[in-house]
């Protein structure tokens, strides 16, 4: 790349959106952002930034400029810390992606990796999603499902999964213990979106009728409070359900057993606080390679 300084215009352009911030954000005078600009996309051949009276808005290979750049900055700021100050090695924040009920498998690990590094804080990004860790939206993610097969992310396993259908006592109580012959007439929650890696989710929109599902939410936190209260028939894992009076297996539907695996983008193994981390995620895990 030998336009090293015409790339940090854009990014800082794409950022600030006008040559008077981006100009005074460098220290260079506005002339030279609009040089810069125009040397850049002739480089490239690509337009990068629509002009208006708003300012400069970036095209789509303007915003993968900012992104790139956003991610080049957080690596030299890395650089800086871990080459002046040794104690930044091990501060800051992890950010983490995974549907929220992996969520309860990092919390062992994330106790035991606090009480060794205190002003490490954690970001657990629980929703449906699929951050883009190339981007640096997350540092790791947790996913279920198949292996995932990525060019850019290395994938680590990390637990094995039993799913399964249950209803609580409360439902029970008032609707009686479903059977494979009267499942279709009972009332079930599910995810409100239909999601390749939710097996379970799939099998309840596939069998049981729309007006049966009486309660969606792309929160798995909203859905075990339903189940809870007794609104109808989810899933949980086998061990919350062994370990809840309250709940009850059914001998209806399949049983699911779902490998999860950890991902993280190969720019940021090496960074201390996140391998550390991985370290002990691993060490916790029952899973091996399959």
């Amino acid at each position: 790349m030998d336009k090293w300084t015409e790339f940090k215009t854009a990014y800082r352009l794409a950022k600030l959106r006008t040559l008077s911030a981006t100009a005074e954000d460098l220290g260079i005078h506005r002339s030279t952002v609009m040089r810069h600009i125009d040397a850049l996309e002739a480089h490239i051949g690509v337009k990068l930034f629509q002009r208006n009276d708003k300012g400069y808005i970036p095209t789509e290979a303007g915003l993968e400029v900012m992104r790139l750049g956003e991610i080049t900055d957080v690596q030299f700021k890395q650089f800086i810390d871990k080459t002046t100050n040794p104690s930044a090695l091990m501060e800051g924040v992890l950010k983490i992606t995974c549907v929220s009920e992996l969520s309860v498998l990092l919390f062992p690990v994330i106790r035991q990796f606090q009480t060794r590094y205190p002003n490490v804080r954690f970001e657990i990004l629980g929703d449906i999603r699929k951050y883009d860790l190339e981007y640096g939206e997350a540092d790791l993610a947790i996913r279920m499902g198949e292996k995932p097969q990525t060019l850019d992310n290395i994938v680590i396993p990390f637990q094995r999964i039993d799913v399964i259908l249950c209803a609580h006592q409360t439902y029970i109580e008032k609707h009686g213990l479903p059977t494979p012959g009267d499942v279709s007439q009972h009332q079930f929650l599910a995810n409100s979106e239909r999601i390749a890696h939710l097996p379970w989710n799939e099998w309840i929109h596939t069998h049981i009728p729309h007006s049966n599902i009486v309660t969606t939410s792309n929160s798995y936190q909203v859905l075990d409070h339903a189940l809870h209260a007794g609104c109808g028939i989810s899933i949980a894992t086998k061990q919350a359900v062994q370990s809840n009076n309250l709940l009850h297996e059914l001998a209806i539907g399949d049983h699911w057993q779902v490998n999860s695996w950890i991902l993280v983008h190969r720019d940021i193994i090496h960074i201390p606080k996140v391998r550390k981390f991985i370290d002990m995620l691993k060490c916790a895990s029952p899973f091996g390679e399959t």
